[in-house]
């Protein structure tokens, strides 16, 4: 609790010199093993009613990678290596929401989705995360949001959302799975858990001049913050839809690094067959994706490729703020 308190002391003096950003919110929670104190920002986007709340997130060092004796990851995990992340920054504490998405870029494409196809509409709600966005969309939606706050926003590093799954400053010494558990049902949402909606479609038959009606019954997102926060107050980080990352794909080495972000634009893909072209990570698995795939480890290669789809009803983001 000391540490804590120390660490809080440390970067208030810091912010102080900086009179555009202050601490909003200090919540001291008790947990089973051991106190952590979540410190929290809500920035408000002006001309609407919506706020960008973040997570305060305090420098530090960690393990990023999967273990090899780990049977579920892939060959791509590897190595572990020591990662340093230099600098304090705040962690979006949801993934953007079609409200705030809305609110700056004055268009909803769950809606536009929903409307052309009905069947579609479970996936719509304000308190729901944006899906069928592009890496394009994405960072088009950090542009605006920083000229509309005055802030700087990006997309997080691949680091950057791995040491945060893994608990941040207040990671644990004996890491989990899924982040904030080792099992994956508290913390998320994905293909076993997630909710089916029924829905009845309709197909008309031209043999028989017939219309024929059937229903169906379909996963859909959830709203956020529905399952338990990890232990420094993220809520989503495994399941409920993939996050884009800053980082184009590359393959860990075992050297330690400062602040890494992938930059190279040409990779192999990890199928070793063929190289990818602007491959983006994304990170944490769906609500249609299996317990293997929603691991705080595990790193999907997204190609960006005339060949490959761009955004689907899985993928969403969520934004970091620089201190």
């Amino acid at each position: 609790m000391l540490i804590a308190a120390f660490a809080l002391a440390v970067l208030l003096n810091a912010c102080a010199k900086d009179s555009t950003y202050l601490i909003d919110e200090v919540l001291d929670v008790n947990t089973a093993s051991e106190d952590v104190r979540i410190m929290k920002q809500h920035i408000s986007v002006p001309g609407t009613d919506q706020t960008v709340d973040l997570i305060v997130v305090l420098k530090g060092e960690f393990t990023m990678g999967a273990d090899y004796l780990d049977p579920d990851a892939y060959s791509y995990e590897h190595p572990q290596h020591k990662v340093t992340i230099s600098k304090d920054f705040a962690f979006a504490e949801v993934p953007v929401t079609q409200a705030l998405y809305a609110a700056v870029m004055d268009t909803n494409p769950v809606l536009t989705w929903a409307s052309e196809h009905p069947r579609l509409s479970g996936f719509l709600g304000d308190d729901k995360p944006i899906v069928w966005v592009t890496y394009e969309d994405a960072t088009e939606f950090c542009r605006r949001l920083s000229a509309m706050t005055g802030k700087t926003f990006s997309l997080p590093t691949e680091a950057q959302w791995e040491y945060v799954a893994r608990g941040g400053h207040a990671a644990r010494r004996v890491q989990t799975v899924f982040a904030g558990n080792d099992r994956l049902d508290p913390v998320g949402w994905y293909q076993i858990n997630t909710p089916r909606d029924s829905v009845i479609i309709s197909y008309y038959d031209e043999f028989d001049d017939t219309t024929y009606y059937d229903t169906v019954r379909y996963r859909h997102i959830m709203p956020v913050r529905g399952k338990t926060p990890n232990v420094i107050g993220v809520y989503d980080l495994c399941g409920n839809v993939w996050e884009w990352c800053r980082d184009y794909f590359n393959y860990y080495t075992a050297d330690d690094q400062v602040d890494p972000v992938g930059l190279d634009t040409v990779s192999i893909h990890p199928d070793g067959h063929h190289e990818l072209y602007h491959a983006y990570i994304r990170r944490g698995g769906s609500w249609s994706d299996d317990e293997r795939h929603c691991r705080i480890t595990y790193r999907y290669p997204h190609e960006i490729s005339p060949f490959n789809f761009t955004c689907d009803s899985t993928i969403g983001f969520r934004v970091v703020m620089d201190l």
